[in-house]
C-alpha cells in the first residue's frame, strides 16, 4: 500500500517531528459548551454587500463617464509625458476603461440580484 504526501509540506504523515506533542483529550466536546452566542454574521454580511454594491456602481459609472470627459485630457501627466498625451487621447484605451466601467457596473447589478436572493425577495 503506497502512502501519500501532504499537498502543501512535501512530508509523508508519518515524518512528523517528534517533539510536538498534540493532546486530543484537552479539546472542549461540542455537547459541554452551554452558551448560546447570537450571530450578528448576516446583518454584517448583509452591510458588506451593500457596501460593495456602492462602490462598484460609482467606480463603474466613473470609469464609464469620466474617459470621455474634456477633463480627461488635461492633468498633470499629459502635461510632463508625451506618451500619456497618446495614451489618453486613443479612442481604443478611452473604450477599454469604459468596458471597464460596464463591469464594475455589471457586478454591483449581480451583487444586488445575489443580494436579494439571499434575503428571499427573489425565489
Amino acid at each position: 500500500m503506497s502512502q501519500k504526501k501532504f499537498a502543501f509540506s512535501g512530508r509523508l504523515p508519518t515524518d512528523r517531528p517528534s517533539a510536538i506533542v498534540v493532546d486530543i483529550r484537552a479539546k472542549p466536546e461540542a455537547d459541554e459548551c452551554s452558551a448560546v452566542v447570537p450571530s450578528h454574521e448576516p446583518r454584517m454580511n448583509r452591510w458588506l454587500a451593500i457596501l460593495y454594491v456602492v462602490i462598484c456602481f460609482e467606480m463603474g459609472a466613473s470609469l464609464f463617464l469620466f474617459p470621455w470627459v474634456p477633463l480627461w485630457s488635461q492633468n498633470f501627466f499629459v502635461g510632463q509625458y508625451p506618451w500619456v498625451f497618446t495614451l489618453a487621447e486613443n479612442y481604443y484605451i478611452r473604450g477599454a476603461i469604459s468596458g471597464l466601467g460596464l463591469i464594475d457596473v455589471f457586478l454591483a447589478f449581480h451583487e444586488i440580484w445575489r443580494l436579494r436572493q439571499s434575503i428571499g425577495l427573489v425565489n
